[in-house]
């Protein structure tokens, strides 16, 4: 059989039908419980939590990018892109600038950009109350 074992499985069927232990992170969702389709996916979540994830990676927002220590192990390891490794220095360890990144000058126009944007009411939120484009490390 395979999958996880254990003698806390109750599920009816387990080994035989399906394998499947986790029960998905979906149903913390307070309407998912009377969502007709189950089987079709929250789009709208999806889609800011992929925009979120890129935004943060290509402004290099500090403790919320994904260019992590680990994700630049990964690459030496499975990939061998000498300009994306880590370079050790003695005791430290530094790691180089992702070519993906944009410099603070390009951080810059985009958050003043951002900070500038207009929405007639009820289209948008208000996105420039979100910016501090003076300290560009992040977003409030």
């Amino acid at each position: 059989m395979f999958g996880f074992q254990s003698s806390k499985q109750k599920f009816p069927g387990f080994g035989l039908i399906h394998n499947w232990v986790k029960r998905s992170i979906f149903w913390e969702l307070p309407y998912w419980k009377t969502n007709l389709f189950r089987h079709n996916l929250d789009v709208m979540n999806i889609e800011k939590n992929v925009f979120e994830n890129i935004f943060n990676i290509v402004m290099d927002v500090k403790g919320k990018t994904k260019d992590n220590v680990k994700a630049r192990m990964d690459i030496t390891l499975f990939f061998h892109h000498k300009i994306m490794e880590l370079v050790f220095d003695g005791s430290r360890v530094a790691n180089p600038k992702a070519s993906f990144a944009l410099e603070k000058n390009a951080q810059l126009l985009i958050y003043q950009y951002l900070k500038s944007l207009r929405f007639p009411d009820g289209h948008a939120s208000n996105i420039s109350r979100l910016v501090n484009w003076r300290n560009a490390d992040y977003m409030e």
